[in-house]
């Protein structure tokens, strides 16, 4: 049992090892002119390392937009049927999510990101949360309902990624109260 453990934590190490070599890369290059040498160099790691778990950049790329994804998208059900409001416990846990993942946020979602995958995480925040957390209140109006969504979504996604880039000097919870001050 505990080789299996210590196996465990050398494979997450690797894995950390990579995504920060890959996200480091991409804030200095095209993600396109990245190769399998240039991350591991970065890594510090065996090439014959990388492919055990990658079959190349791209699958790299794509498992981490997927888990980051299937994270946010954990977290988006979890409040769904929360509807403590004065507090914004869902925007506090997205504010603290983004930290936790800033790395990943800064070049996924900022401006040299994809925009296919900015359209997945946005679409994962108005399908998994907010649509029905907002439907609660406008019932009637699914118009004014898909509007306010594009606004709020929108609105702190770019909030999040000017917090990030400003350094993070706020806490979650003092993003959430600001965003929560915003939007209502």
């Amino acid at each position: 049992m505990i080789g299996a453990v210590q196996e465990d934590k050398r494979i997450r190490r690797t894995k950390k090892l990579l995504r920060q070599a890959l996200t480091r890369l991409m804030q200095q290059k095209d993600f396109q002119s990245i190769t399998v040498t240039d991350v591991v160099r970065e890594a510090d790691i065996n090439r014959g390392t990388f492919y055990i778990h990658y079959k190349d950049v791209s699958d790299l790329l794509q498992r981490l937009e997927d888990e980051m994804a299937e994270r946010l998208s954990d977290m988006c059900r979890h409040h769904a049927s929360n509807t403590e409001i004065s507090s914004y416990p869902f925007l506090t846990d997205l504010y603290r999510f983004v930290l936790d993942n800033a790395d990943l946020c800064r070049v996924l979602l900022g401006p040299n990101g994809d925009i296919a995958y900015r359209q997945r995480i946005c679409g994962i925040l108005h399908d998994d949360f907010l649509y029905d957390f907002l439907s609660r209140f406008y019932p009637d109006d699914r118009q004014r309902l898909e509007h306010f969504c594009a606004f709020i979504v929108s609105g702190n996604l770019n909030l999040a990624l000017t917090w990030l880039n400003d350094g993070t000097k706020e806490t979650p919870e003092e993003m959430a109260q600001l965003a929560g001050k915003i939007i209502m």
